[in-house]
């Protein structure tokens, strides 16, 4: 039996297990109702997420977990809570809340434990210790973050320049040694400085705070005040480092890719995620200090702190603008030049040929002019993309500090599509009906 003979046969025996087997190709295929086909097309778009795409995003998310896993530093506040999301928000929830409950009850010792009820009643209404819980927390997440933020996106920053590895480790102990410590105390000093040689003995702090003499609850405010203080000095010279350190590096460092692949992949994108992500931390909590300062009033240097956080993040990132531009602008001036010198070669080559009709004179000049069309084309392309190297990055700055709320928003928009996908669903098969 040949192959015509067997496909033959496989045929009858299909036709005579099921007698419309015939007919099956003949007929078309069941189309779906236009509401199916947009609410299965809501349904993708609102679940549906590619692997790398997926990663990207996480690797940028500045609530990644990753940035909540204790790294080993030499911090003194960082050391003080545990790695991991849930351990480290339970012990920043005991923290603040012995806190507040030391506060409490030195408020309660103060008055000799007389008329209790009368006591907490006044100290839970007092403004300063309904919210300083929750600063601290801020403070102390923040904290965390701007650590995880740092030490994940250091090797990343440097990972395109043409840098030993021994020079990157030597430059970890800036961000991750004693001198960090240091640093945050020295910046700290003149906040500190002011709260407790012209605030503290003011009688506008008496009164701000319902208190009659400066106890044991008045030095308890300047002690905790100065450790957000300190927590603040983290922040700015976290902030300030990092961008002088860039700049140093790229001075001397160039990259390791040519320029064109350079600016095309983007290879100085890592040196400005440490300062986007850092832009939408401090957003958010820009936005938790404002509230405490719009409620309990604050004093100057509270707007003047948060002022100087927002100033630095600005100088940071013009700073790590600045030495990428220079780093590329002597490379993008050498590429210009050897593009127009390949154009004013060809242009004259074009000149000098002779009008005739041959098919091999046409070619030529074909490939001349391809030559010239490339050449100027790759002048404009490495023109234009050196030019948005800093707007792109700024606009995309501006975003990340709006990220948390546009998580939000998407986390709605999804929701609001699957929604979208089941009255669809059951529009079509009412429709069906």
């Amino acid at each position: 039996m040949n192959s015509r003979e067997r496909r033959k046969s496989k045929r009858a025996a299909a036709v005579a297990d099921d007698p419309m087997a015939g007919y099956h190709s003949a007929l078309p295929a069941p189309q779906a109702s236009p509401q199916a086909l947009a609410g299965e097309a809501l349904v993708e778009t609102a679940f549906k997420r590619r692997g790398g795409a997926r990663g990207v995003e996480d690797d940028e998310d500045v609530f990644n977990p990753q940035n909540f896993a204790r790294v080993h530093n030499k911090w003194w506040m960082d050391g003080l809570l545990p790695s991991g999301v849930l351990p480290y928000f339970a012990a920043a929830f005991g923290v603040c809340t012995a806190v507040w409950l030391l506060g409490l009850f030195i408020r309660l010792a103060a008055s000799g434990f007389g008329q209790p009820l009368e006591t907490i009643w006044e100290f839970t209404r007092n403004p300063e210790w309904q919210t300083q819980p929750l600063l601290l927390f801020a403070h102390f997440t923040s904290l965390r973050l701007f650590k995880g933020i740092y030490s994940r996106n250091y090797d990343r920053a440097f990972t395109h320049l043409e840098i030993k590895r021994d020079e990157v480790e030597a430059f970890r102990a800036w961000f991750f040694g004693k001198r960090v410590n240091l640093g945050a105390v020295l910046l700290s000093v003149p906040f500190m400085a002011y709260k407790g040689f012209v605030y503290f003995p003011s009688d506008a702090f008496l009164r701000d705070y319902g208190l009659t003499y400066r106890g044991g609850e008045a030095w308890f405010l300047m002690g905790l005040w100065s450790v957000e203080w300190v927590i603040f000095g983290y922040y700015c010279y976290l902030i300030l480092t990092g961008a002088v350190i860039t700049y140093r590096i790229l001075r001397r460092h160039p990259f390791r890719e040519p320029v064109d692949l350079v600016l095309a992949e983007q290879h100085y994108k890592p040196l400005f995620n440490t300062t986007a992500q850092a832009a939408s931390l401090i957003f958010c909590f820009a936005l938790i200090h404002a509230g405490y300062l719009f409620y309990t009033g604050g004093d100057w240097s509270d707007y003047v702190g948060l002022s100087l956080l927002i100033l630095l993040l600005a100088v940071s990132f013009l700073l790590t603008w600045d030495a990428v531009r220079r780093c590329l602008a002597s490379r993008v001036s050498v590429a210009v030049a050897s593009l127009e010198k390949s154009y004013r070669g060809a242009r004259e080559m074009l000149a000098g040929m002779q009008d005739s009709a041959g098919m091999e004179d046409d070619l030529r000049r074909i490939q001349v002019q391809l030559k010239m069309s490339l050449a100027l084309q790759q002048m404009e392309y490495l023109q234009s993309k050196y030019e948005s190297v800093g707007r792109r990055e700024m606009l995309g700055m501006f975003f990340r500090m709006m990220a948390p709320v546009g998580g939000v928003v998407a986390r709605a928009i999804r929701w609001g599509s699957l929604l979208a996908a089941l009255g669809l669903g059951s529009a079509a098969i009412f429709q069906n009906r």
